[in-house]
């Protein structure tokens, strides 16, 4: 059969549409590889900060009730995600009047279109992509993710975790292995970080200091610095730069640098890292990118919330001629170990 009806065309659409899309999606983002995906049925997103204690047991004697054990409420936050929907005129495609222009359709007329319209949205996608990637780096760089409608999201970070070193930067003659140490301790000691594999992610003004520093010179060059050492998924995604492993006191920090910019609608190549600060965190994270549910309309004329981090419609619009296709998200990045977090300026 070489061609299928306009209703069987329109029903298939949609779904089509997020097939195709899903096969022609980008890998993930180097900040989002640290905030693995949790998908909620909710409007609303629940979390708990984890703030624990590494407490010792202190042995009874025998016949006694022991030592009671009693845990205070955790720090629980509800609120409602930034939410994000992008779309565009399917009217304006080439492909549009083929497809929707006479009764019967012909399959290369609706693959045609399928491709077009997924390629848009496909870019539609990737402008939210950004916009996550983007609340990671907030998060790396000051716990608040700025929203544009609404009220900002403030998570907490403890003021020891946000340091100011331009008074003793890398570029004159201190000592950076102590400094990143002493941010590698308080992942340890405040965090609770399990291991002693750290990450440490450099600006561009702040790695290139790093290489011209006199000490790291001399104790880590490269004959002493282990490329072989990065784990997976960092190492595989997208836009960043492994520098190798090096030694700080107890722990093996490697080294990633991510020269990756975006572009808003006042200002052009902005850099995803502060470009004078480093920021440190486990090699195993306990973060996430919680998706909330989207609004969807239902038949009756309710109002439905769907799961899914990305959730993918189209409507036509009668009184303006217009067949809008859209992809709708509501997510937001969330440190639920706040404390596995140090972020320092390194360059003044």
């Amino acid at each position: 059969m070489s061609n299928i009806s306009s209703q069987d065309a329109r029903n298939l659409m949609t779904k089509e549409l997020a097939s195709v899309y899903k096969e022609k999606n980008t890998p993930t983002a180097f900040l989002r590889s640290f905030f693995p995906s949790v998908e909620k049925g909710s409007k609303e997103i629940s979390i708990e900060v984890e703030r624990g204690k590494e407490l010792v047991a202190v042995d009874v004697v025998r016949g006694t009730e022991g030592n009671r054990n009693t845990w205070s409420r955790t720090m629980e936050k509800i609120f409602v995600p930034p939410y994000f929907r992008e779309y565009f005129d399917a009217t304006d495609l080439d492909a549009y009047d083929k497809m929707f222009g006479q009764g019967e359709i012909s399959y290369n007329n609706f693959g045609s279109f399928i491709n077009s319209a997924s390629e848009k949205l496909v870019q539609l996608t990737e402008k939210i992509e950004r916009s996550y990637e983007l609340q990671c780096a907030q998060v790396f760089e000051t716990g608040i993710v700025t929203i544009n409608k609404g009220t900002n999201i403030d998570f907490k970070r403890k003021a020891a975790s946000l340091v100011d070193l331009s008074g003793t930067p890398w570029t004159a003659a201190n000592d950076p292995f102590a400094q990143i140490e002493a941010g590698c301790a308080f992942l340890r000691t405040k965090g609770k970080m399990q291991g002693n594999m750290v990450n440490m992610l450099l600006g561009s003004e702040a790695i290139t200091a790093l290489f011209n520093n006199a000490d790291f010179k001399e104790q880590a060059n490269s004959r002493r610095m282990d490329h072989v050492s990065i784990r997976m998924p960092q190492k595989e995604s997208v836009g960043a730069t492994s520098h190798g492993v090096i030694s700080c006191g107890d722990y093996l920090v490697a080294i990633w640098s991510y020269p990756e910019y975006y572009d808003t609608e006042s200002s052009a190549n902005n850099s995803y890292l502060n470009t004078k600060k480093m920021v440190l965190m486990p090699e195993k994270t306990k973060f996430q990118l919680t998706f909330a549910a989207v609004p969807q309309l239902i038949d009756g004329g309710g109002v439905n919330t769907t799961a899914g981090a990305y959730r993918f419609g189209d409507y036509r619009d009668m009184r303006n001629h217009t067949h809008i296709f859209d992809v709708r998200s509501a997510g937001i990045a969330i440190p639920v170990a706040v404390d596995q977090i140090y972020t320092a300026q390194v360059v003044a």
